[in-house]
């Protein structure tokens, strides 16, 4: 990422335009300014026009001075602000040239608003025909909607794939934006006070170390996502086995059989041939294939004597009989028929939730838009309403209506109207489908009240029967009771076959995430990793060599590869030690906070080696960096001019890296001589701010 140059116009009381225009080179640039020139205000307004100013602690134009919002002094003249607005060019690693539009103050347009313009807006005069989009900023949705959402959209356009992490509460979240440029914007009140500082809160804890990994892109930053997911998936297999395998347990030992072959937890070895259903009778057991051929052939010798005792029996026993089992045989018949109108309705209710989905889809989309238009972008300006692609541009015939038709395009409001209707038509659909289901299974309820009525009805007669024939009220009643134990085993074998298919299936995935998580969890960091973390001390041990740090040895310190952050003798380097020796002496083993005995000036060193060292070990070794850092008032606490001097050196002669350094520099020629003393000139651009930075344009 490389800015090319920052512009802010405002419109005064007086009908006169005013602002100011800091263009930017691709090495390093200094923005030299008196502390009550505007050097804070050019530095907050860059950080404004990216949408960055979380930063700084604030959202919208909070962040800015009253300068560029209520009012400034030109000459000793107070001049009221009416209008103002924030434009910035940058450009990505491929080349191409965006600028961003955001408003300061307007009576029309919200400051959550940014407009995209297409090419080097500032920079090129013969650009015509600009092409524009509008996003928004600090609204939900913002870091998810490429088209609409400015963070999503400008995180595509800088090439970075932010990762997903889990916050503190368990849910997953996202690696913002915001969080990566604290690591490259560093402004002046809060940002030396630690390595990477001001950080936004998004609920996630170590996010200095989850920047820093994700500038590096080390492997093990990825694996930590994915273990955790792997290890929440198996969680829910092993949740989801346990259901199963407890819904087979209750429902064998309801039909007063027991089940061995089920484990509590997902085997990686799991068999469903050796899944048992057995009955037991003192010592012996019966499978559950041999009860039901038993069963079988109980039954037919019941039905056989049944027969041979009905040979004489009366004629209207027999037809009633015959009638209530007719009547048995049509209700199971408008039982199967009940059952499959109840499936064919779900099956259709399913439907209606995918309709409603596509609809929620397509309405969010809509609410978005009609944000942005709420924000302040000019309805006839965007895309959709001008009939054009997002994408491509090309005009987009609308296929349903005639060339000839003089019906036109429904507007944004009235689309949104259209959906919402859609979805109340869907939801209305929806409440008479799952009423229908609903009478359905009630229906089913009563029908199966009159199978077991005439059921019932059926023993008695059998009964009459009885009292005239030698068939035995014993016989009745043991077919009954067959054909009952026959209905139960069949529902328990389907019950039965469809579980073990899932716990099939379950331990299946299981076993696959067990060598999935095993592997991620056996290596830790990879060779890849060790090399970007090894070249990532060594760069900061050499830079802070280089800057002077002699607070501690700097041979000394390890940069500890699971937070990414210096150390000495197992504690964060923030403090002043003489050496290691001394520190022993003078602290012994205790873990006294000694940051009142530190150099403030050699921890801004070291935040100096931090930031930069960042940047060359992902640069050399294929990581995330943007490669842009912003130092405001980088000489912090009485730094020397020697070591700011090597720093600037540093970064003029560092390759593929935009540097601003914002400084005043004691407000001094002599001490900004010397601490650009030896630069090639070349290799650096001054812009020397006037008393006032905003003047009339």
């Amino acid at each position: 990422m490389k800015f090319n140059q920052l512009f802010v116009k405002l419109s005064g009381s007086d009908n006169q335009e005013y602002g100011y225009r800091i263009p930017f080179s691709s090495g390093l640039n200094i923005i030299r300014g008196d502390n009550s020139s505007g050097k804070s205000t050019f530095v907050n307004s860059l950080i404004y026009a990216l949408g960055m100013e979380e930063i700084i602690g604030s959202k919208g134009n909070t962040s800015l001075p009253y300068a560029l919002k209520n009012k400034f002094d030109l000459d000793g003249v107070n001049i009221l602000v009416h209008n103002s607005v924030v434009y910035l060019e940058l450009e990505n690693r491929l080349g191409t040239v965006i600028t961003l539009k955001r408003v300061i103050k307007s009576d029309d347009i919200d400051t959550k608003l940014i407009q995209v313009l297409e090419g080097a807006y500032l920079t090129d005069n013969s650009l015509t025909n600009i092409k524009s989009q509008y996003t928004f900023l600090h609204d939900a949705g913002s870091a998810q909607d490429e088209e609409r959402g400015f963070f999503a959209y400008l995180e595509s356009f800088l090439g970075l794939k932010l990762p997903s992490l889990s916050d503190n509460k368990g849910k997953e979240t996202k690696l913002y934006l915001q969080s990566v440029f604290s690591a490259l914007l560093v402004e002046q009140k809060r940002g030396w006070t630690d390595y990477i500082a001001n950080i936004p809160y998004y609920g996630v804890s170590g996010m200095r170390e989850k920047v820093g990994s994700f500038l590096l892109d080390l492997d093990i930053f990825r694996s930590a996502k994915s273990l955790n997911d792997l290890q929440l998936q198996r969680s829910k297999i092993m949740s989801d086995w346990s259901e199963v395998a407890t819904e087979v347990k209750i429902i064998v030992e309801g039909n007063y059989l027991s089940v061995s072959g089920i484990s509590k937890i997902p085997p990686i070895d799991f068999d469903p041939k050796l899944v048992s259903i057995v009955e037991s009778k003192g010592a012996e057991t019966r499978s559950l294939e041999a009860i039901k051929e038993d069963i079988k052939h109980e039954m037919f010798e019941v039905i056989q004597n049944e027969k041979a005792e009905l040979s004489d029996e009366s004629t209207a026993l027999v037809t009633s009989i015959e009638s209530v089992q007719n009547r048995i045989d049509e209700l199971l018949n408008m039982q199967s028929m009940c059952n499959s109108q109840i499936k064919i309705d779900e099956s259709q209710l399913s439907q209606y939730f995918e309709s409603l989905k596509s609809i929620d889809k397509d309405l969010k989309a809509n609410k978005l838009t009609e944000k942005l238009v709420k924000f302040g972008a000019d309805e006839a300006e965007l895309d959709f309403a001008k009939g054009k692609c997002h994408t491509c541009l090309n005009p987009i015939d609308d296929i349903l209506i005639s060339p000839d038709s003089m019906a036109m395009p429904m507007s944004l409001q009235e689309n949104i109207t259209h959906l919402r209707n859609q979805k109340k038509m869907i939801e209305s659909l929806l409440n008479g489908l799952q009423k229908n289901i609903e009478r359905n299974k009630g229906q089913l309820l009563t029908i199966n009240r009159e199978v077991v009525k005439f059921r019932k009805e059926l023993i008695s007669l059998k009964r009459d029967i009885k009292s005239t024939t030698h068939i035995k009220e014993i016989d009745i009643r043991r077919k009954i009771t067959l054909e009952n134990r026959q209905v139960e085993l069949s529902k328990l074998d389907s019950k039965l076959k469809s579980s073990l298919e899932i716990l099939t299936t379950l331990a299946l995935d299981y076993k696959k995430l067990n060598a999935t998580i095993t592997d991620l969890s056996k290596f830790g960091f990879t060779y890849k990793d060790k090399n970007k973390i090894n070249e990532f001390a060594n760069e900061f041990r050499t830079l802070a060599t280089t800057f002077g740090y002699r607070s501690a040895k700097v041979d000394d310190i390890e940069i500890k590869p699971e937070t990414l952050l210096p150390y000495l003798q197992d504690l964060e380097l923030r403090e002043q030690m003489d050496t290691p020796s001394e520190y022993k002496k003078k602290f012994g083993e205790s873990s006294t906070d000694i940051k009142s005995d530190s150099s403030a000036s050699d921890f801004v060193r070291l935040i100096w080696s931090y930031l930069i060292s960042l940047y060359k070990a992902s640069s050399k070794c294929g990581g995330n960096h943007p490669g842009m850092i912003l130092f405001d008032e980088p000489a912090q606490h009485s730094m020397s001019t020697k070591s700011v001097n090597k720093m600037l050196n540093l970064l003029s002669t560092t390759q593929g890296l935009q540097s601003i350094v914002a400084a005043s520099f004691d407000e001094n020629d002599e001490t900004y001589a010397s601490s650009v003393a030896g630069l090639n000139a070349n290799n650096f651009k001054l812009e020397r701010l006037p008393r006032k930075i905003v003047a009339k344009i």
